[in-house]
């Protein structure tokens, strides 16, 4: 037998040993909860990390294994079945062809146009198929199970009596059928808002909406932002029976309900929040005790004593889930009047509140700790800056108890670094000054200060409490299921690239597992810190890592290194917190369960999609705005780091401004090699090298707002 052969043999012999343990490996788990993290902790006694990894991608080439997009390890499945009816998310393409997304499956199934059934994209659908081809399968939509979007913008068409709304998004593959009820008198050519009443009439072909409000004068951004929050599946008019029920909510408590509670309006509390913040979830009191000993309480606005289980307000804030924050407005998860108002921890005003109490000794260490309903009065609102400089000059308004609040703050942070929370600095926000027209005149970056993360300290410090208290079973109680924070363990996949390019910086960082990767990542970000410049490694950093998300299943957080960790400290903003607050009283009271397992987890899942739906429309919102500020700037030069590699071109960050646009290759006169791995574009004659962190010199070239994007040219 030639050479050649038998060596060819024993590479694959080579090759199919690891690839045949890790085939058995993930076959043997059933799937169930498979990663790569979980495969590399695995086999990484016996096979290096670079081994593994490039087994994992041979078998997915091969098809034997899958990567869904939760990062899960599976035995690809295919569709072969006729009539097998699943479940998935659909994206619609813009020729209205959609394409049905199903976890841990070989091939997206097609859905022809008229098979579509109406749904758009991120619908969750229930299809049928009708070509079970292995690897082009196609199906038609039966069922429509969640609608992702149920607000549009609208040009009005008047008929006879009645109406059709039709979308101006050109993806939005149907009109909407307006009663002359509902029509609230438009006229031919207006611009409205239109909310779904019923997704199909008699005739089984448009929707049913009614008109929410006309829109008059709208400005190209008040559109803009508009349309991203809704396209992101967010109202943005509460529906008349969420309003009936917060207009009949009292501004001020009853003399009963104040008997009821814990009396904190004569101990020294303050607010402090960014300068220009209506809703104060939280509060934080401070007073000294007999014993020698002093209490902190974290004081967080009672949003559960006035949004009840099951009522208008409740089912729309589990729908919203969260309030987003655009560069010039909010849309909130509760309507203003609770959310800046009632629940709001305003000064000098007497609020009802949920709280933690703990008692320090003179060394900082927690000697106890209580839960309470109590009514409080601020003494004082600050803002982040008001509170830096007071502790920056050493004296001003409650000095001393800042001081020692902060110095408390400090001992938190340390112990939480040594337990091994990673220290990343989530102070690199872009933010915009606006003029009275919502045009940009000035980008700028948040700082993060003492006063920040003294605030973060104590709702960290009263997160985690909660959720401890929540998981344990205590004498004459069971333990019940509660709501999670979590954070899973980072893809080391993805650290090894992290750990690629950091080496071109000259950093040599090894991430061997999971644990030893917290060591490496800390002292990755001390550099950083010391090094504004390699800012474009933490960013690098935090892309590899896990998505935080709730759930009632606990894993605990890694990235705060907490066992347990939950949400309690923002329900004017945040549902998950106000279920956690109703669990929490559930349990102090020894009450039945408000929710069964199977809710609770619906809805940690539609708190964790509405989050990333709002983190969506706040980059895009953020995007908007950076083009529309480089619009006047045509032309002009400025220094960036590149951020990001493609295979057709690379990303800029610009150093004065943090916007990103990007230097597209395909208009180079030399063709370049993409090296995905190291994340760098090589010149085939120059050999000229395009890499993530390098410096580089552009302008700004042109700019478009329908498309949001920012075309560079390297000067």
């Amino acid at each position: 037998m030639p050479r050649k052969k038998t060596n060819k043999n024993k590479k694959q012999k080579g090759n199919s040993g690891i690839d045949g343990a890790i085939l058995k490996y993930v076959e043997k788990k059933g799937n169930s909860g498979m990663n790569p993290n979980k495969v590399f902790n695995h086999f990484v006694k016996k096979y290096s990390v670079e081994k593994i990894e490039h087994a994992l991608a041979r078998l997915e080439k091969r098809g034997l294994l899958s990567f869904n997009d939760k990062g899960k390890v599976a035995k690809k499945k295919f569709l072969t079945k006729p009539n097998e009816s699943l479940q998935g998310k659909l994206d619609l393409a813009q020729s209205g062809v959609g394409y049905v997304i199903i976890e841990d499956f070989e091939s997206d199934v097609k859905i022809p146009r008229k098979h579509t059934m109406n749904a758009m994209s991120n619908d969750t659908v229930e299809i049928e198929l009708t070509k079970y081809d292995k690897r082009k399968p196609e199906g038609k939509i039966v069922r429509i199970i969640k609608h992702a979007q149920a607000e549009f913008i609208c040009t009005f068409q008047k008929t006879d009596g009645f109406g059709f709304a039709v979308p101006m998004n050109d993806r939005v593959p149907f009109d909407v059928f307006i009663p002359e009820s509902y029509t609230m008198n438009c006229e031919t050519g207006d611009l409205v808002v239109v909310h779904i009443i019923n997704w199909q009439d008699t005739a089984g072909k448009n929707p049913v909406g009614k008109i929410m409000e006309k829109l008059s004068n709208l400005s190209p951004n008040e559109l803009e932002m508009r349309s991203i929050l809704m396209e992101n599946g967010f109202n943005i008019v509460f529906p008349a029976d969420v309003l009936a029920e917060t207009n009949k909510i009292k501004e001020t408590i009853s003399k009963h309900e104040l008997s009821e509670r814990l009396d904190y309006r004569d101990v020294l509390t303050f607010t402090i929040d960014p300068v220009d913040a209506k809703d104060f979830d939280d509060a934080l009191s401070v007073q000294p005790l007999k014993n020698g000993n002093f209490e902190i309480g974290v004081h967080i606005a009672d949003v559960a004593h006035y949004v009840y289980p099951g009522s208008a307000l409740d089912r729309e804030a589990q729908l919203r889930a969260t309030s987003v924050y655009l560069p010039d407005r909010v849309c909130p998860m509760l309507p203003e009047k609770l959310s800046n108002k009632v629940c709001s921890l305003r000064p000098n005003e007497e609020k009802c509140a949920f709280s933690v109490l703990f008692e320090f000794t003179p060394q900082y260490k927690i000697v106890q700790y209580s839960f309470a309903k109590t009514v409080i009065k601020s003494n004082r609102r600050f803002t982040y800056g008001e509170v830096y400089e007071i502790l920056q000059q050493g004296n001003g308004e409650v000095y001393e108890e800042l001081d020692l609040m902060n110095r408390i703050a400090y001992d938190l942070r340390k112990k939480r670094t040594k337990n091994g929370a990673i220290n990343f600095d989530a102070g690199d926000e872009v933010r915009f000054k606006l003029d009275e027209n919502a045009v940009p005149v000035e980008v700028y970056v948040k700082e993060r200060t003492d006063a920040n993360l003294l605030v973060e300290d104590f709702m960290l410090l009263a997160n985690t409490t909660v959720a401890k208290f929540l998981s344990k079973a205590e004498k004459g109680r069971k333990s019940i299921t509660s709501v999670y924070r979590i954070h899973d363990k980072p893809d080391l996949m993805k650290l090894q690239i992290l750990s690629n390019v950091a080496k071109r910086f000259g950093f040599n960082i090894t991430f061997k597992d999971e644990d030893q990767a917290r060591d490496a990542l800390n002292n990755l970000m001390d550099i950083i810190d010391q090094k504004p410049e390699l800012a474009v490694l933490g960013k690098l950093a935090i892309r590899s890592m896990a998505k935080a998300a709730y759930t009632t299943k606990n894993i605990g957080h890694y990235g705060l290194a907490y066992e347990h960790y939950t949400h309690f400290t923002s329900p004017i903003r945040r549902y998950p917190d106000v279920l956690v607050h109703r669990l929490l009283l559930q349990t102090l009271l020894k009450e039945r369960a408000v929710y069964t397992d199977e809710e609770l987890e619906d809805l940690c899942n539609q708190s964790s999609l509405m989050e990333r739906q709002a983190q969506k429309s706040e980059r895009e919102a953020i995007k908007y705005k950076q083009v529309e500020y480089l619009s006047k700037r045509i032309g002009e030069q400025f220094e960036g780091v590149i951020s990001g590699v493609i295979a057709r071109g690379f990303f800029v960050e610009l150093i004065d401004n943090r916007c990103e646009g990007m230097v597209n290759l395909d208009r180079q006169t030399e063709d370049f090699v993409y090296d995905e791995e190291n994340m760098r574009l090589t010149g085939l004659k120059s050999n000229t090298k395009y890499q993530i962190g390098d410096k580089v010199l552009v302008k700004v070239a042109k700019t478009s707002l329908k498309d949001k994007q920012i075309d560079l040219s390297l000067v």
